[in-house]
């Protein structure tokens, strides 16, 4: 049985913020290799858990970066935050790496998961919050995805030009990318939905709190 949180079959809610998919087909952000990007230094660790239940529920609605959705009150991770320290605890928004050696699609990690009867070696990357700051008006250029079952958040699927693009070349320190989540809009957090309302409804400034994973841009 998988302990994980999958979405069911079919499209994800894409939402496009500003330009179109036509006009700036050839000016999108590609899908590099996860941590391409030079500046950004992951901060990957390893988790080892005993056997029995490991009590986590996994995001697998981005084939390309699965994340922990969230922790089960009893477990083999729960037991493991106990004793470990900050850097190393399990975390909601990690992205799992590896399991046991497999690395793969999310629907590869939910699969390696699935054994609730043996011990599990996890390579875990904690992503970088980021904060951007968008002024209006003007296009910010981004499509959001997500899933109304299984998304722990929208992530960035596309990057056109726009005031997201200007906010990436002017703050190369706090860039995203590709598969970035955004975890609150202009300090709200809430369901997925809410976050694209949240996006869609501000009219002047837009403060997008991220978490960078260093895919590319």
């Amino acid at each position: 049985m998988f302990c994980c949180c999958a979405a069911e079959p079919g499209p994800a809610n894409e939402m496009p913020f500003g330009g179109s998919e036509e006009k700036f087909r050839d000016a999108f952000v590609k899908t590099a290799p996860a941590m391409a990007s030079p500046d950004f230094i992951p901060d990957v660790f390893e988790v080892k858990l005993k056997d029995g239940s490991h009590g986590i529920v996994i995001d697998v609605t981005d084939p390309d970066c699965t994340i922990i959705k969230n922790l089960r009150a009893e477990g083999g991770a729960a037991e493991w935050n106990k004793t470990a320290s900050e850097g190393k605890c399990v975390k909601e928004f990690d992205r799992v790496l590896e399991v046991n050696g497999v690395r793969g699609s999310s629907v590869e990690m939910a699969k390696a998961l699935g054994s609730d009867n043996e011990p599990l070696t996890l390579t875990l990357q904690r992503p970088e919050e980021r904060t951007v700051k968008l002024q209006r008006p003007g296009e910010i250029g981004v499509v959001l995805n997500y899933k109304k079952l299984g998304s722990k958040a929208p992530w960035i699927t596309k990057i056109s030009p726009g005031l997201l693009t200007r906010w990436n070349e002017d703050m190369p320190d706090q860039a995203v990318g590709l598969h970035d989540r955004v975890k609150s809009v202009n300090g709200v957090t809430g369901a997925p939905e809410d976050l694209m309302n949240g996006i869609k409804d501000s009219k002047e400034s837009l403060e997008l709190c991220v978490l960078h994973y260093g895919f590319g841009f």
